[in-house]
């Protein structure tokens, strides 16, 4: 029995937006997210800033991670260092707003 409805329920998924009028590719079609739009460049507040979308808010990411080796010692590990900074900008009816945060992990 199972094996009899399972062709007839996939049938039944392809006929319904045939019958319905519609294509059925059109039931996998959406709407595009906000996400999906070009960055724009802030270059009033800086080099390496973008405005987020949908905002007045302009964000720059960046970082760096150095890695190294000691030979002929007696460390066994490698040094390994990362950093991570984000800072964003933005307007307000008090005047500019800035927040910057810098983490940085590692040991050497």
């Amino acid at each position: 029995m199972m094996r009899r409805a399972v062709p007839c329920l996939g049938f039944c998924l392809v006929l319904v937006p045939l019958l319905a009028g519609t294509r059925p590719a059109s039931a996998f079609e959406r709407a595009p997210q906000p996400s999906e739009t070009p960055m724009e460049a802030c270059p009033s507040q800086g080099r390496g800033f973008i405005r987020i979308p949908g905002t007045t808010t302009c964000i720059r990411l960046s970082g760096r991670v150095r890695t190294g080796a000691d030979i002929g010692t007696s460390r066994t590990a490698p040094s390994l260092q990362g950093r991570i900074a984000v800072d964003t900008r933005s307007e307000s009816a008090l005047g500019p707003v800035r927040s910057f945060v810098r983490i940085e992990a590692g040991h050497h």
